[in-house]
């Protein structure tokens, strides 16, 4: 059950600022709708009335804490590169001289809004576990996200600038930092990793992070907790849509999923010849919609899939499971359709045309990728350029880090279960790292393709098992597919899930994890306070921590070998 936030704004831009940097202001689905799920705020479709999460925030807000900065090396191998100055939140609220310091990483966004939600809300699990182990809190902000940043992000940042955003000098940022934390509240307490336990807190890729540093830096984090985490990195991440396949099946809806594969058939069929391609996108989002490329078009169209993985089949008016509603109502009878959906009554055609439709598709667009299509603000000229390169700091950041190691890259789902248009390929996938970096480019600095082979030799990818570490993931988690709870046939097989807690420095080896899959969830459900599946990952979690803690400064927290 989630408290309803009117705003479509929140499903696309939730946290981030009002005015953003470049070109184009597009900005996709991300951390931030995460972090509405979170708090139990479920985005809800108005487009006259956008209400701010900050609102939401502040009428659960327990306490207040404000923003500091610590001096970063910006290169920690040179340090004539210099520095720069890294944001981060304290809170200690609940803390008790002697307890652990709980550090939440925030991962690939600007963190301000991270830190009010999770340092003072009582919403959040976060504070809910400082107070249960009277802990300090502190939320980390990655270095080149929000005021984190060495050099100013834009469109137009020379790709030189980027050299250092990578996930070794990202890693090695928090444990500089911790070796001289201090506190003038507590001037009698060693608060350093050699005085204090740290516990690092993280899902998606600050899951990655909080793994990794755990593994990278074990005399600086002494146990972590790392949900959702895709720690393999790979190019084409296709079993993306299986999951989202999986999840709505298993929620009653494979009418929706055959009627979405009949109606991108006929979609894709026209697009194939220029006679009927842009009818085809004028039917969908109108005038100007005929200038877009079939890749930019088709990646619009899916833009109910954005809510998803912090949803599921919820999501409100513009979530999944609306658009399924809406799509298998029959309006000539007004009944739910069978289990073979529309399609195999009326046609693929009359389920594209139906899907052309649906009363927010073209405000979720327009929200989402910043157009005006339909001229549906008359403030406004219209607009429907689908091709624009991302505008948000944050998301130029990310796109950087996964056009550059993880790769990630979402491309259809070819075959029985797919869920995208045939011209969402590898290819395109591509070409949106190109197009967001044509200087880099230019000067050789831009990969042909991720170099994933690399990050995964360098990090472990799937075979990762540092000692006192967590690991949860949802059922239907899309990410879930490259973590090391991965089910996929293209994972390593036999590998086993154990809820056993493993004793405090010992990993388990390559065919055990030590972790959770959360029944009928999908992504770091266990961070949402109220679904059963996560109170149950949490409650493993702090029993594991709980059996952890006696043997800090003892030597053995720090060893990653089993």
């Amino acid at each position: 059950m989630y408290v309803k936030l009117s705003c479509l704004a929140a499903i696309a831009v939730a946290l981030l600022p009002s005015s953003v940097v470049g070109r184009g202001k597009k900005i996709p689905f991300g951390r931030d709708v995460q972090l509405l799920a979170e708090l139990g705020i479920e985005p809800d479709l108005d487009r006259h009335v956008y209400a701010s999460i900050h609102s939401a925030v502040s009428h659960s807000a327990m306490v207040t804490v404000k923003d500091e900065y610590v001096s970063i090396p910006i290169d920690h191998n040179n340090a004539s590169a210099g520095t720069y100055r890294n944001r981060f939140w304290v809170s200690d609220e609940f803390y008790q001289a002697g307890k652990p310091i709980l550090v939440y990483d925030a991962g690939e966004t600007e963190a301000a809004s991270v830190a009010q939600a999770h340092l003072t809300s009582s919403l959040s699990f976060f504070r809910s576990t400082l107070e249960e182990f009277n802990a300090m809190g502190i939320i980390w902000e990655h270095r080149y996200y929000g005021k984190s940043t060495p050099f100013p992000v834009t469109y137009d940042t020379p790709p030189e600038n980027y050299q250092y955003l990578t996930t070794k000098q990202a890693l090695a940022d928090l444990p500089y930092f911790a070796r001289n934390f201090s506190r003038k509240a507590h001037p009698d307490v060693d608060l350093t990793p050699a005085g204090t336990p740290w516990v690092m807190i993280g899902g998606s890729y600050a899951g990655i992070r909080a793994a990794l540093t755990r593994q990278e830096y074990p005399d600086t984090i002494f146990a972590a907790w790392s949900s959702s985490a895709p720690v393999q990195a790979q190019v084409n991440m296709t079993e993306y849509f299986d999951q989202v396949y999986r999840g709505m099946v298993a929620s009653g809806w494979a009418n929706c999923t055959k009627d979405i594969r009949a109606g991108l058939e006929y979609i894709d069929e026209q697009l194939s010849s220029n006679q009927t391609a842009g009818s085809i996108k004028q039917l969908f989002l109108g005038s100007e919609a005929e200038k877009n490329s079939n890749g930019d078009f088709t990646a619009a169209l899916v833009a109910m899939y954005g809510s998803f993985q912090s949803y599921g089949m919820n999501g409100g008016t513009a979530g999944l499971g609306a658009f399924c509603e809406y799509l298998e109502t029959d309006p000539n009878t007004n009944q739910t359709a069978g289990p073979d959906g529309l399609a195999s009554i009326y046609g693929k055609q009359y389920v594209a045309e139906r899907w052309a439709a649906w009363p927010v598709l073209t405000a979720l667009v327009n929200q989402n990728m910043d157009t005006n299509c339909r001229g549906q603000n008359t403030s406004l000229p219209l607009e429907c350029d689908l091709s624009k390169p991302y505008g948000d700091p944050s998301t130029i950041s990310w796109t950087w880090q996964y056009c550059t190691e993880w790769g990630f890259y979402q491309a259809n789902n070819a075959g029985p279960h797919a869920l995208l248009s045939s011209y969402q390929t590898l290819e395109y996938q591509q070409h949106i790292c190109n197009r967001q970096f044509p200087d880099a480019i230019k000067k050789g600095l831009l990969p042909a393709q991720p170099l994933t082979e690399q990050t995964n030799r360098e990090f472990g990818g799937w075979t990762i098992r540092p000692s006192n570490t967590y690991t949860s993931g949802g059922e239907f988690d899309p990410w879930r597919t490259l973590s090391v709870l991965s089910t996929e046939d293209t994972a390593p097989q036999g590998v086993q899930f154990s809820s056993d807690i493993p004793s405090c420095g010992v990993t388990t080896n390559e065919n055990t994890v030590f972790g959770y899959i959360l029944e009928d969830s999908e992504h770091c459900f266990d961070f949402q306070m109220l679904p059963t599946a996560g109170k149950l990952s949490r409650e493993t979690f702090t029993t594991a921590l709980l059996q952890w803690l006696p043997c800090f400064g003892t030597g053995a927290g720090t060893s990653t070998k089993s």
